[in-house]
């Protein structure tokens, strides 16, 4: 049963290939006929223009032999359809209506241009009259009073947003191989949705695209599995190409349980599914700063500073004071976030830099606040000294690599390289007999051996100091070891690393055994390809690949061998999966990112639905300057009948004409 369906996929994937195919020959012979790769069939323009009734006008032709095309060329519809055309461009009276008929369109293509600037640019759709008003004023061609209000901005913005949509999902029905992308929210109104992006190829190009809010009616493993599967069908995407999903981690997500990931291999069998790497990072820092007390230590005086400026202006004025005194940098205290991943370094990284301001501050008004007084005690002790020096190292190599492990269009391979490199960095300045430090807290050590000051501040010491920098090792090694537990070698992943250029071997005589173990893993784990052809395959595919591409990445490597997947079909259809499988599900934390900035205080009324269409055009639509809005106009008009159309004479003469 299995095997039929492929086939049937393979068949249909074949027909809409040979459609294009053959639809673009006849499209540069006769300049008449249109090809709607949506419907997969060819349209006449000239019969459907003078609403003749044959197969090329409705449901359209699928058959894309020449000679069905030559045959409707000859057919009595076409012939007579030619005769309208040519009449109508003779008849000059016909040509003053068409002028008409051009000027309503370029007034629609204003008020359309608008709604894509409001959408484009996050702004509320109460800004669309005033927008139109400004074009008014500037000489554009728009309307006098019709589709100016904002229920016909939003009808607009669907429209725009719908076509966007079904773009981005044709495209994913073609690729060989998509990937999900997956993460739970709730908005500033509490309703509770989820976003999806998906990932797929193009032209063996990786694209990854925000694909839809989805209105959650609970947060169920079952319920979410249900609403992915019925939005992906609707489009008709085919579930079995469905090769990763990458999530937050959250066991309703991929518990080995009953989690989406594991209802959704029902439909998707070979699906593998991938914790965020940025999530894995930050829910290490996590369990460390838990287990460490120094570190809560320090956690507890930058929050209180952070408090201490952020509820006084009065406060926050006396530092800027401070700071341009001492000539410190003009930074706000910042506060530490749990569910941020880089605010732990961002906010020791500002409190670090203005010590020297907060604390001469803090000491000039120990005898009128008490809060003051308690801050300034316990920021002139050795120990906050250090381990504000320790830990902005120590972080400042964490958030280098979170941002990292953020970036679009990340690989496994690559992952593994930077996780190692930390690990290794951290084990070279910390884990040896003679600990470095880094390079901060290096100086901070130097400055203070034989002296009681650091930067113009004088500290105190305590007898507990000497086991500060025992702590400091125990804490490196804590963050090091929950780092290293926290990515796992994944023997898919890593069997994927053997199409990577970078990894392969420098001499080719160690060529001929290179990726049998790697291959045979992929083989077993993704049973719809043959393994004996995959060897052969692969047996000339290495040879290739290490003679003309063995300093590309593989991205480029992919774009530039795809053509040849009639030759090697089962190694580049591996090769297809491992590029879409995702290793992050940062991109749902962007569009999160982004759907915080449309509904905001001031927008909390918005929709589900307006909110995916708001969010679909501001994270796909092309620039503003880029748009063009004729084809979202063409739909608009085919909905119904429109007024601004309807009224102007040209319309009336062509409908008394037909």
């Amino acid at each position: 049963m299995g095997k039929r369906k492929r086939d049937d996929s393979d068949q249909n994937s074949k027909s809409a290939k040979n459609a294009r195919s053959f639809s673009q020959k006849w499209l540069q012979l006769f300049l008449w006929l249109r090809f709607d790769s949506m419907l997969n069939a060819m349209f006449c323009d000239i019969c459907q223009k003078h609403k003749l009734k044959n197969n090329f006008v409705k449901p359209g032709s699928t058959n894309f032999r020449k000679s069905a095309v030559v045959e409707h060329a000859n057919s009595n519809d076409h012939v007579q359809a030619l005769k309208l055309e040519t009449a109508s461009k003779s008849n000059p009276i016909v040509s003053v209506f068409e002028k008409v008929h051009e000027k309503t369109d370029n007034a629609m293509c204003t008020l359309f241009r608008n709604a894509y600037f409001i959408a484009k640019e996050n702004l509320p759709m109460d800004k669309f009259q005033s927008l139109n008003d400004l074009n008014k004023s500037n000489g554009a061609v728009i309307t006098s009073k019709l589709y100016q209000e904002n229920n016909a901005c939003s009808e607009f913005i669907q429209i725009i947003s719908d076509s966007i949509e079904q773009e981005v999902m044709s495209d994913v029905k073609l690729s060989p191989a998509v990937g999900i992308m997956i993460d739970e929210s709730t908005d500033l109104a509490t309703q509770k949705h989820l976003i999806l992006y998906l990932s797929y190829l193009k032209a063996g190009e990786l694209k990854i695209s925000y694909t839809k809010l989805l209105n959650l009616s609970s947060g169920t493993a079952v319920s979410i599995t249900a609403h992915i599967i019925a939005y992906l069908k609707s489009f008709g995407v085919d579930l079995s190409k469905i090769f990763g999903m990458g999530s937050d981690g959250a066991s309703v997500m991929i518990g080995k349980h009953g989690g989406v990931s594991q209802l959704l291999k029902d439909t998707s069998p070979h699906l593998v599914e991938v914790h965020c790497v940025a999530h894995r990072l930050a829910l290490a820092c996590v369990d460390t700063a838990k287990e460490i007390p120094d570190i809560k230590f320090l956690e507890s005086i930058v929050s209180t500073v952070y408090s201490y400026y952020k509820r006084s202006p009065t406060n926050l004025a006396e530092l800027r004071s401070w700071q341009l005194i001492i000539d410190d940098p003009l930074l706000n205290p910042l506060d530490i976030h749990k569910v941020r991943w880089l605010s732990m370094g961002n906010a020791l990284d500002n409190l670090r830099r203005s010590v020297v301001s907060i604390v001469n501050m803090l000491g000039d008004q120990t005898d009128t606040d008490i809060v003051a007084n308690s801050l300034h005690n316990s920021m002139t002790t050795y120990k906050f000294f250090f381990m504000l020096y320790f830990l902005s190292d120590l972080f400042g190599k964490i958030n280098q690599l979170s941002k990292s492990l953020q970036k679009r269009d990340l690989s496994y391979a690559t992952v593994k390289q930077l996780v190692d490199s930390f690990l290794m960095a951290i084990e070279a300045e910390y884990l040896t007999e003679l600990p470095s430090f880094g390079p901060l807290c290096t100086e901070f050590l130097k400055s203070t051996e034989q002296s009681d000051t650091f930067k113009t501040i004088t500290f105190q010491r305590n007898h507990r100091d000497i086991h500060l920098k025992k702590r400091a090792v125990q804490c490196a090694q804590l963050i090091h070891d929950n780092i290293r537990d926290r990515f796992p070698d994944n023997k898919i992943f890593e069997a994927f690393s053997v199409f990577e250029p970078s990894n392969f071997p420098s001499s080719v005589a160690d060529l001929p055994r290179y990726g049998e173990q790697q291959l045979g893993c992929l083989g077993d784990h993704y049973n719809l390809i043959n393994q004996e052809e995959l060897q052969v395959e692969w047996g000339i595919l290495k040879y290739l690949i290490f003679n003309n591409y063995k300093g590309h990445s593989f991205a480029d490597l992919l774009t530039a061998i795809i053509s040849r997947k009639d030759q090697f079909p089962n190694a580049i259809s591996l090769m297809e999966i491992s590029r879409i499988l995702p290793v992050s599900s940062v991109e749902c934390e962007r569009g999160f990112s982004r759907q915080n900035i449309i509904k905001t205080k001031l927008r909390c009324s918005l929709g589900i639905d307006s909110l995916d269409q708001l969010m679909r055009i501001s994270l796909v639509g092309v620039d503003v300057k880029d748009f063009d809005p004729v084809p979202a106009i063409r739909k608009w008009q085919s909905v119904r009948n429109r007024h601004v159309y309807q009224n102007n004479a040209f319309s009336k003469l062509m409908n008394v004409r037909s």
